[in-house]
């Protein structure tokens, strides 16, 4: 709404100036009498003015944002085609009634125009505003275009950098988990197992996948599992968690991590020790739709420092992969917050 409103003012703003200018360049081409009669005496004069400038804003509005511009973007030539004939017939008959019904001159006056020299001269004109809307939509999109190529550059260079950042020896890291692991397995066993935990989520999640981060929903929720069991170690298993899990059909595909963060967000920001209030993991996945709930009551006092990617990166997956085909609400207040996906598969 705010975008459109600011295309209309633009519109506005722009078709003013140009009126000014053309009404100047009349009144030096005519003269200042003969260019004011031709808009009306009296009353009727200042009526006029106003009314072709708010009448020229709006045609071209629609013309330039609401026929070129899908036009263009869609290529939908039949549609939008129809929907400029009827544009063009209705401005036609309202011209019409405007200029012969209410501020036009009597048929004796000097300043009468006949219907047929109307209709021509609105034909003309027609075809005028047309290639000038088709003109500047062309210039609109053309920007937009590369504002976009210039934002996806900057994704990109993004990207880079996280993936340099990223690109800390893994086989160090692995490596280093693995001599922990070795190390405590005979002196503190459930420590061992949570580093193998740690390992395994971590090689999960800097695994390579395809384009699209794409994974098999039963490994997905073989991490998510993980990362569950992994802190309730870390609480020494005093979590309050109610975990729920339906799963008819395992072959659907996710985005990597999408489930994982998702969880690990509640497990971050949530209350995990109200008897009352438990964190709910709900999956259903059939072969016709796959569900996921995360809900937690919110902590109270510090939180925890976020910089609010995670839940960005898993939107923009789910709209790569699924469009409309999925939602991704979320809701909260001032005690609860609630994650939930829905995919139709």
């Amino acid at each position: 709404m705010k975008r459109q409103w600011k295309q209309i003012l633009i519109t506005l703003a722009v078709y003013t100036t140009w009126s000014v200018a053309v009404f100047l360049f009349l009144v030096k081409l005519q003269g200042l009498e003969t260019t004011l009669k031709q808009f009306g005496i009296g009353s009727m004069l200042y009526v006029n003015i106003i009314h072709t400038i708010l009448k020229g804003a709006f045609v071209y509005y629609v013309l330039i944002y609401h026929l070129a511009i899908p036009l263009i973007k869609t290529r939908k030539w039949k549609k939008i085609g129809w929907q400029g004939l009827l544009f063009f017939t209705v401005l036609t008959i309202y011209e019409y009634f405007w200029n012969f019904c209410i501020s036009s001159p009597k048929p004796t006056d000097n300043g009468y125009v006949t219907p047929n020299t109307f209709l021509l001269t609105a034909f003309c004109l027609d075809i005028l505003i047309i290639f000038i809307s088709i003109f500047f939509a062309v210039i609109i999109t053309s920007n937009e275009m590369h504002k976009r190529r210039e934002e996806l550059e900057k994704q990109k260079l993004k990207a880079e950098l996280s993936a340099i950042k990223y690109q800390i020896n893994p086989h160090f890291l692995f490596n280093s988990l693995s001599f922990i692991y070795t190390k405590t397995l005979r002196t503190n066993p459930e420590a061992a197992h949570a580093v193998l935990l740690l390992s395994e989520i971590m090689s999960y999640a800097l695994d390579d996948w395809d384009e699209l981060g794409k994974v098999p929903l039963a490994l997905e929720v073989e991490h998510m599992k993980k990362v569950i069991e992994m802190n309730q170690i870390r609480f020494n298993h005093n979590l309050k968690v109610k975990y729920y899990e339906h799963i008819e059909d395992n072959e659907a595909y996710v985005p990597t991590l999408a489930l994982v963060t998702l969880v690990e967000n509640a497990f971050k920001h949530g209350d995990l020790n109200d008897e009352n209030n438990h964190v709910t993991i709900h999956l259903e996945a059939t072969k016709n739709k796959i569900y996921f709930l995360v809900s937690n009551k919110k902590k109270k006092g510090p939180k925890e420092p976020s910089k609010g990617i995670g839940l960005g990166n898993v939107q923009q997956r789910l709209q790569l992969m699924y469009g409309i085909k999925h939602s991704f609400t979320i809701r909260e207040d001032e005690n609860y917050y609630v994650n939930e996906i829905t995919i139709n598969l």
